[in-house]
């Protein structure tokens, strides 16, 4: 905050000079220079004139005539040194003085009214927080609300400008990316970070995680690399392990996914209790193996003529097992896009693994434009509804009616 009002009094003080030199200073057109050229041209002239009256024979003393005639020009000069000595005449402080109030009032009235100071003094006193968000955020001492991770994402910036080379930094910030979805924000501090720091394990597994992310395949190609490099020295790598069966699952390879799974519940031991999520994720990726098998419906939705479609809003589908049945089976949440649009629900859409799609043989697909994307608000959502479909099929279904 000293270094922001210390450069607000060195722009003022430049306003104070740009104000007061032209008081000091009058105007740069010499008035008696103009008045000593013409004398000078007026003097020749009449020199001439004399000579040439002489010549002529029209007068016989040229010379006191000459002599007369320097003596007028000389009697101008001492208006010059006048003139000069005028130029810089001192102002009195009656006559700058109020000037300086107006300019003091107006330059800090305005940015009192229309500048940002309590936002840079906000931006100071969260800077100075980030030690202790920094350590609630690492040690999971007590969860951060959304303010207090916008405010630890400046504070990092703020450090981070002043401090480029600190990967630690770099790999927070990248943290709080992934943590807010933000995927540009991630990938972009993890990549410095892994500039700064590439044989760091956290900083690998780091920069895989915000590349699978990412989404693209060159770069789930590269996260792959990554992971195994830091599998290949560290065996003991849980965290590298659970995302190579991420990328594994979502690249439908669900038996090495299964098989990395296994291996993470070998080395936490029966007792810990991240045994009951690995089991899940066990029998989500042996769901998706009887999906491949053929579990599963393929659906084409289209919209009725007279739907309105929201500007803001979900496409959620579903499969329950039958028309009054309320609780979906499985079920898709899709952003609203072109129609009609083209889904596949399978026994990994499946809501619980102890009910999979693949336990029904005939299901009724559902489908609704959600305007808010809240499940328990249904007025004035537009939806439609198939017949019965068999697992393994096709169906077609419109979207045609409010609720």
């Amino acid at each position: 905050m000293i270094e922001f009002w210390g450069a607000t009094l060195v722009f003022f003080v430049l306003g104070v000079v740009m104000f007061l030199w032209p008081l000091w200073q009058k105007s740069e057109h010499d008035h008696q220079g103009s008045r000593d050229a013409l004398n000078k041209a007026f003097y020749y002239d009449r020199v001439e004139e004399i000579q040439a009256e002489s010549a002529e024979g029209l007068i016989d003393n040229e010379k006191d005539l000459t002599r007369d005639l320097q003596q007028s020009l000389l009697d101008d000069i001492p208006e010059k040194e006048k003139a000069k000595q005028a130029r810089h005449l001192r102002l009195t402080p009656m006559q700058w003085v109020p000037g300086l109030i107006v300019l003091a009032v107006v330059s800090f009235g305005l940015y009192g009214i229309e500048g940002s100071a309590n936002q840079v003094a906000q931006w100071q006193q969260t800077a100075q927080q980030l030690p202790s968000l920094s350590k609630r955020l690492l040690n999971n001492e007590q969860p951060l609300t959304q303010q207090e991770m916008q405010d630890l994402t400046l504070a990092l910036r703020t450090r981070l400008q002043h401090e480029p080379s600190d990967s630690t930094g770099w790999l927070l910030l990248g943290r709080i990316g992934l943590a807010n979805r933000d995927g540009e924000t991630a990938k972009g501090a993890m990549e410095k970070a892994y500039a700064l720091a590439p044989s760091q394990p956290e900083v690998q597994v780091g920069l895989a995680q915000a590349l699978l992310f990412a989404g693209d395949e060159a770069d789930s190609t590269r996260a792959q690399n990554l992971l195994k490099s830091v599998v290949k020295d560290n065996p003991f790598n849980l965290q590298a392990m659970s995302l190579l069966a991420y990328q594994a699952f979502e690249q439908e390879r669900y038996q090495d996914a299964i098989a990395t799974w296994k291996a993470m519940k070998t080395l936490i031991g029966s007792d810990d209790p991240r045994n009951q999520t690995l089991d899940q994720s066990i029998a989500r990726a042996k769901l998706a193996l009887n999906s491949a098998d053929g579990a599963k419906v393929d659906i084409t939705v289209a919209l009725g003529s007279q739907v309105q479609v929201p500007k803001e809003g979900v496409v959620i589908i579903s499969a329950h097992a039958s028309t009054d049945s309320p609780m979906p089976i499985a079920a898709k949440r899709l952003p609203l896009s072109k129609f009609p649009l083209s889904v596949t629900l399978a026994d990994t859409d499946s809501l619980n693994p102890n009910q999979a799609l693949s336990s029904q043989e005939t299901v009724v697909i559902k489908a609704r434009v959600d305007r808010d994307g809240n499940v328990a608000t249904k007025q004035g959502d537009w939806v439609g509804q198939s017949g019965t479909v068999s697992l393994g099929n096709h169906t077609e279904l419109v979207i045609d009616k409010q609720q």
